[in-house]
């Protein structure tokens, strides 16, 4: 059963990763198809991470009185839906209603995902079950934007790329049915419910994982617009760039997984993260953009992190889950913005500096974490 659960939660996370890293290569498109700059197509994205941030944080009460296998179909129903609606995509204000729905699809299925596979391992496995997981993020996430590049030179196609999703979240919504993880009773889920509320260690843990996850997402999301503008790449170039980088990501957290044990995880966090910095700021100074991508060697981090705050906070694992993600997307709403009107403002050689400033905060978080609260210091299994 352990494994079908694990299967069900790699499908949400593959599926919701695929459809998310095919917007990076979609913008710059969307933006010359539509005649949008490109803080309009910021705000695209930044729609989708509003609703995120709402129907993220509505999960937990949903998973008060629903079943995860109920929450899990109910989220891919209204996946389908929103993939099948693309082909009625035609004027500025659908893209901009399609893009604040999408943004649902994509959050609660990578929610559901982690939660899916933290209730079924115990803590001796999680952290390598993790790494698996999200090792297959970076397999889907790697071929996306490299497929969305090939199709995308015919800008009139990308309804097609979004739409062909429908049929592979109704096939997963069958299979979650079938064999997703067991419906509980009603008064078995009111028992395991968790608090909503947060200390100041809670907060400062979240704001780790909303720093680092800021550096990853606009890291990929903007690479294709900024390599497109700055320095005359072709869109199907680009797009390889940005598969390139999910690559890093997944060969990292493939390693990671098979031969990490758990008392260098900590040690990992930390050169995950500062391997990818000097990577950034590498290929920024010195425009040896072979080494742009490979600021994806920051994979490890989120696995790792997340079963970290899992164990460290067993009595609200779900909770500060739901809490990071839809905090998580608060955040992007508002960068997504910030770096779409400073590149119309500044241009891209300049607002694409904002992710390299966002890992170099989630380090300094992380120490401060660590200074605060001595159990950040180990990760104990």
């Amino acid at each position: 059963m352990r494994w079908s659960i694990f299967i069900c939660g790699a499908g949400l996370l593959s599926l919701g990763s695929w459809i998310d890293n095919m917007r990076g290569p979609l913008l710059p498109v969307i933006t010359k198809y539509m005649q949008l700059d490109y803080g309009a197509a910021a705000m695209i994205v930044s729609l989708g991470n509003l609703v995120a941030m709402v129907t993220t944080w509505l999960l937990m009460p949903l998973l008060n009185r629903w079943s995860l296998r109920q929450v899990g179909i109910s989220v891919l129903l209204y996946t389908v839906a929103t993939c099948a609606a693309t082909i009625y995509v035609d004027t500025p204000f659908s893209l901009f209603l399609w893009g604040a729905l999408i943004g649902g699809c994509i959050s609660t299925m990578g929610s559901l995902s982690n939660l899916f596979v933290q209730s079924s391992f115990d803590a001796s496995r999680r952290g390598q079950m993790m790494s698996a997981l999200h090792s297959l993020y970076g397999l889907s996430s790697f071929f996306a934007p490299l497929i969305a590049g090939i199709v995308l030179v015919q800008p009139e196609n990308w309804k097609y790329l979004f739409a062909a999703a429908a049929p592979f979240a109704a096939a997963l919504a069958t299979l979650i049915f079938f064999k997703g993880p067991p419906t509980e009773s009603l008064a078995s889920r009111r028992e395991k419910a968790q608090p909503m509320t947060l200390g100041r260690i809670h907060v400062l843990t979240i704001c780790v994982l909303i720093a680092y996850v800021l550096g990853e997402v606009l890291t990929s999301t903007w690479m294709p617009a900024f390599l497109v503008q700055s320095y005359g790449i072709s869109i199907k170039d680009a797009s390889l760039y940005t598969s390139m980088f999910f690559g890093a990501m997944l060969i990292t957290r493939v390693a990671c997984g098979l031969w990490a044990r758990p008392r260098y995880h900590r040690l990992l966090i930390w050169v995950s993260l500062a391997g990818s910095l000097a990577c950034f700021i590498t290929a920024r100074l010195t425009g040896w953009l072979w080494l742009l991508p490979l600021t994806g060697i920051f994979g490890p981090f989120f696995p790792l992190y997340v079963t970290w705050v899992g164990l460290r906070f067993p009595e609200r694992d779900r909770s500060m889950v739901i809490w990071m993600l839809a905090g998580m997307q608060a955040s992007l709403s508002i960068m997504n913005i910030a770096i779409g009107a400073l590149a119309d403002l500044s241009g891209f050689a300049t607002a694409y500096w904002i992710p390299a400033f966002m890992i170099t905060m989630a380090m300094v978080l992380l120490k401060i974490l660590e200074l605060r609260d001595p159990g950040a210091q180990v990760i104990k299994h």
